[in-house]
């Protein structure tokens, strides 16, 4: 570590530590204050420059990861367009939506060359299709405001169950499940995520945290293992936190079939939900879907769609390629080059689990932000994925506390900057991934020391279970 770092980070440390600012309570204030001091920023730009959307996603594109997709299905919406139903009761910003779609269902466009055709909703998992279907049959029978208070509302009273689940698992005190609440509803991922509707991603960050208490305390865990199901059904990376089960107690084959269970019912729920997405979508078939990821790999990844607001590491290197004044941004072997040092660092958090050679907290942290760092693009709004790191980091702070050199501070830090708004559309993803880079290499540092003493001393022999 570079010596003017190792000093920042040594201030920082004394003052977390001297002011108490890992309690949940003046943590709390802290995060709340970053996001008034940015909101007031921006409120000053505005006054000189006329934009008042740089906190939060446009206006004009506002909710649209939730109601544009689910008015994407113009089928269900034949009634409503014949009848003009939509005029006098929608808001403008949801008539744009109906009668101006950018997804493209027809079957010229699922006909194009990848590079020709426009963006589709035929890559979501079959369980989130059902959830946009849902919402558009719903949109159907009333109107968008409706069924914006039927999903919107579930994620606030879910957010608050999931709060109190999470403080009784965790057994903190009062004041760390207020913090907990702020976090799963009211920090800036959870408020971005809101605004453009990618609830998806938010219900996914929730049963998330609530697997993840069950699984620390080590009740309710069929419980835990069905809402992780379900959160891998929305978003498949918290699939790897099954790796923490390696840290558990039991022989090795208990560990893995505590591993296995939950894997077993996302599969279960996919193919149930799979018919399901058929019925209420024809054109929802295994075919049309493996069309739907290869224009989404296009447009999102190859191109320049997927760049703005982007966590992932991809984004530097589009940069760079950018500033070499290459075409296209997007390269296939720094690609693999870049999917091999994810895999690369997987591994080795896995190795350490395996060993126990890692604590809780940076193991789930490691999980949680391999992902966002290495997926080609991984959005601000499913950073809500970290709440549940930020929460199991000050329920451990509150029942363990820190003394200098604690190694769950840096990634504390880390945790609450990634979850706060530092910069604009672009930079701000290319700080967060910086950040998660940063945490990352921290923890893994002393993983990588002992996984090459031990093969240097002796092979790497599986724990006798």
């Amino acid at each position: 570590m570079p010596r003017w770092l190792r000093h920042l980070y040594g201030r920082m440390e004394i003052a977390i530590l001297d002011h108490g600012l890992y309690r949940p309570g003046r943590l709390l204030l802290v995060m709340v204050g970053i996001l008034a001091v940015r909101g007031l920023g921006d409120d000053i730009f505005a006054a000189f420059s006329g934009d008042r959307d740089s906190m939060f996603f446009p206006a004009n594109d506002r909710y649209a990861d939730f109601i544009k997709v689910a008015l994407s299905y113009s089928h269900i919406f034949t009634e409503t367009l014949a009848s003009k139903a939509y005029l006098n009761h929608w808001p403008y910003i949801f008539r744009l939506y109906l009668l101006d779609n950018p997804y493209d269902l027809s079957a010229h466009n699922l006909s194009l060359p990848d590079d020709q055709a426009d963006v589709t909703n035929l890559h979501l998992p079959p369980f989130a299709s059902v959830l946009y279907l849902s919402c558009a049959h719903l949109i159907a029978a009333t109107n968008p405001l409706v069924a914006m208070a039927v999903f919107w509302g579930p994620y606030l009273i879910g957010g608050w169950g999931v709060a109190r689940m999470a403080r009784a698992h965790f057994g903190v005190s009062r004041q760390c499940g207020w913090f907990i609440l702020f976090a799963a509803l009211a920090c800036y991922p959870v408020l971005w995520m809101l605004s453009r509707g990618n609830l998806a991603g938010g219900y996914s960050g929730l049963l998330t945290l609530g697997w993840l208490a069950t699984a620390v305390s080590g009740r309710g865990r069929w419980a835990g293992w069905v809402m992780l199901a379900l959160s891998v059904n929305l978003r498949p990376e918290p699939a790897l936190l099954v790796m923490i089960e390696l840290l558990g107690s039991g022989s090795l084959r208990a560990r893995f079939c505590r591993m296995a269970i939950p894997g077993a019912m996302s599969v279960a729920l996919a193919a149930i939900a799979f018919p399901i997405a058929h019925a209420l979508y024809p054109l929802y078939t295994l075919d049309n879907v493996r069309r739907g990821l290869r224009i989404y790999h296009y447009r999102y990844i190859v191109s320049d769609m997927g760049d703005e607001w982007n966590a992932s590491l991809f984004l530097w290197a589009k940069g760079v390629l950018m500033l070499m004044d290459v075409r296209p941004r997007y390269n296939e072997t720094l690609a693999q080059a870049l999917e091999l040092c994810g895999s690369a660092a997987l591994l080795l958090t896995v190795w350490g689990a395996w060993k126990r050679r890692i604590a809780l907290p940076v193991l789930v942290f490691l999980l949680t932000a391999l992902p966002a760092m290495f997926v080609p693009v991984y959005s601000y709004y499913h950073i809500v994925a970290f709440v549940a790191v930020l929460a199991l980091l000050v329920a451990d702070l509150e029942r363990n506390p820190p003394r200098r050199g604690d190694r769950r501070l840096p990634l504390l830090i880390v945790t609450v900057l990634v979850m706060s708004p530092l910069g604009g559309a672009y930079s701000n993803g290319l700080l967060d991934s910086l950040l998660m880079l940063g945490g990352t290499l921290y923890g893994l540092a002393p993983l990588a020391r002992d996984a090459f003493r031990a093969l240097g001393a002796s092979p790497i022999s599986a724990p006798v279970s």
